[in-house]
């Protein structure tokens, strides 16, 4: 009988070692976003002096304030996650608890106001790692790119990256079904689903009205 070894086997670690998948080639995720960049060696840190951050941070108010005359949203904290930026130093990489600590909220604020500066291009980010003492690679905190043109071809790759993002399949889990299937959901189709809801709300009012006519006319 001809003996088979493990690593012929079509689903053994040693095989599928070897080989990567569609995403991974492409620079993207099991859910197809597109990753972020993660630094790791000797690169370049992006520099901004204490002037210039601080026309960034007053680009940033007047942002502020053109949205609250638009009457638009926007996170409550963004201008104190944003000062805590400015004033963080010449190269900006603090930890999300250490802005949350700065700017007086909790980090999942921070995270909505970062969302929020990046759709506006006023920042871009991108992961980092270093190798620890045991010689692997462990994630440490993030670099930032304050970007003093809001309307420059930077700022407009950083809004398109975040809109991308923002659009990513999502993983889900459907009870026993496999938790690997991806839907993919977008603005648009949020939107005519919300649409079909409201025109299929009114048809099923308008038909009880027409019942309730209909039962009070005889």
């Amino acid at each position: 009988m001809p003996t088979t070894l493990l690593s012929d086997t079509p689903n053994h670690p040693a095989r599928v070692g070897r080989s990567r998948s569609l995403a991974e080639i492409l620079g993207c995720d099991t859910g197809g976003a597109i990753k972020r960049r993660t630094l790791t060696g000797n690169y370049a840190e992006p520099r901004l002096e204490f002037p210039e951050r601080m026309k960034w941070l007053a680009k940033v108010q007047h942002e502020i304030a053109e949205c609250s005359a638009r009457k638009e949203g926007y996170p409550h904290k963004v201008a104190a996650v944003a000062r805590a930026l400015a004033y963080v130093g010449t190269v900006c990489r603090p930890s999300i608890e250490q802005i949350a600590a700065k700017a007086g909220c909790v980090p999942n604020t921070v995270k909505a106001c970062i969302a929020w500066l990046e759709e506006r291009g006023a920042l871009t980010w991108s992961h980092t790692a270093r190798r620890h003492k045991n010689g692997r690679m462990v994630r440490s905190s993030n670099l930032y790119t304050l970007i003093l043109n809001f309307r420059s071809m930077v700022a407009t790759v950083a809004r398109a990256m975040r809109a991308i993002w923002r659009e990513r399949p999502r993983v889900l889990s459907k009870g026993n079904e496999c938790p690997g299937v991806t839907q993919q959901v977008t603005f648009i189709e949020r939107f005519e689903a919300q649409q079909n809801l409201a025109a299929v709300t009114r048809q099923r009012q308008d038909e009880l009205a027409r019942l309730w006519q209909a039962r009070h006319a005889t």
